[in-house]
């Protein structure tokens, strides 16, 4: 055999060894395949092909591998049954990272983090200093004026939850339930503050060996902390028309509440002489001798619901634009601090929390 057919012959061999896990391959063999994966060739932003999709059964346009979504909040917070005006909420805003992966077996997992800002709602007033100059393009006049405070309604809310998921038999009509079950960790902070101004004259005898004025203002912050270790289960119900998606989400949760809450009284007192020329310094500012620290834990329990109701239109051929509205509901089990000086009754552990509002986002590959 010459050395140019035994070249040919050993061509021949190497180029069927490759094709042929190559044919296998296209044959639904994929070793390096992972559950999560998809395979969106990268086209992100690829217009949409209507006409495809109708052909489509409901199965079939039902996403599989990893999906990502992100959505801004804009929520209300009820009040704090301690508060004189407990039936009003105040809105603040959020963020909601949704992520997870479906399965071809039509088994996945979904995770979701939330995050809350607020609500930061105050009566505020400014009050004149013992020592405050009438001029106000003096560059020290800020320095003359406290910000005195009293909360109405301040918190933060942050969760995270992970959920085993199935993906049921389409109905007639296409849609899609998908029973889940899982656990939610929950913080709520409530903070409440209330400040006092008062101003003694003249202040006899002292240690400066004259006659003396005095400003005091009292702070009192109270911050509660409700950590809540909960399970859940619950329902997600998809339905798809053409470029629409529309969704239902509901959530069942009951678990432990462990509670927390610390008081500070901060006392912050200047001296002035009793001959104070405008725009004086104080002869002693800012003495914090006074401020104290006070601390007590309790437990609940607590138990509501999650609910949310989107519509998401697809914009390219992996990235949906979607809205909705949410409802967290905690019926009972929060606690809510409130500040001695201002009044309230710092021993209501077991209130409820509502949460309502609005989503706005975009979804990858849901």
């Amino acid at each position: 055999m010459s050395v140019l057919q035994r070249t040919i012959r050993m061509f021949v061999m190497a180029a069927m060894a490759v094709a042929g896990p190559v044919a296998f391959s296209q044959n639904g063999y994929h070793p390096s395949a992972v559950p999560m994966n998809f395979d969106p060739d990268w086209q992100f932003f690829a217009p949409v092909q209507l006409q495809d999709m109708e052909d489509l059964s409901a199965r079939q346009r039902a996403n599989k591998g990893f999906y990502a979504t992100y959505d801004r909040v804009h929520t209300g917070v009820t009040r704090s049954a301690t508060e004189a005006a407990s039936n009003e909420m105040d809105f603040t805003w959020g963020n909601r990272f949704d992520f997870g992966w479906m399965k071809e077996d039509d088994k996945g997992w979904m995770f979701s983090i939330m995050n809350i800002s607020g609500p930061n709602a105050y009566n505020i007033y400014e009050q004149n200093r013992v020592n405050a100059f009438i001029d106000e393009t003096d560059d020290d006049f800020e320095d003359r004026i406290y910000e005195v405070a009293d909360s109405l309604n301040v918190g933060n809310y942050a969760s995270f939850e992970a959920n085993k998921v199935w993906r049921l038999e389409p109905y007639r009509y296409g849609g899609i339930l998908e029973p889940m079950i899982g656990i939610r960790y929950a913080h709520f902070r409530d903070s409440a503050r209330n400040d006092t101004y008062n101003v003694a004259f003249p202040i006899l005898p002292n240690e400066f060996g004259t006659d003396l004025a005095a400003e005091e203002l009292l702070r009192e912050y109270v911050t509660t902390n409700n950590h809540m270790v909960l399970g859940q289960f619950g329902f997600r119900y998809t339905k798809q028309v053409r470029r629409w998606t529309f969704s239902n989400d509901a959530k069942v949760f009951a678990g432990h509440v462990f509670q927390s809450q610390g008081t500070i009284n901060e006392s912050i007192t200047s001296y002035f002489t009793t001959d104070i020329a405008a725009g004086d310094d104080p002869v002693q500012q800012d003495d914090r001798r006074g401020t104290t620290y006070s601390g007590r834990s309790n437990q609940e329990s607590t138990l509501g619901f999650d609910l949310r109701v989107e519509g998401a239109y697809k914009a390219t051929k992996y990235l949906d634009v979607r809205a909705g509205f949410q409802m967290l509901y905690f019926g009972r089990g929060i606690w809510r601090g409130a500040t001695v000086t201002g009044g309230g009754n710092q021993d209501l552990n077991d209130q409820h929390l509502i949460m309502p509002g609005f989503t706005f986002g975009v979804a990858l590959n849901r």
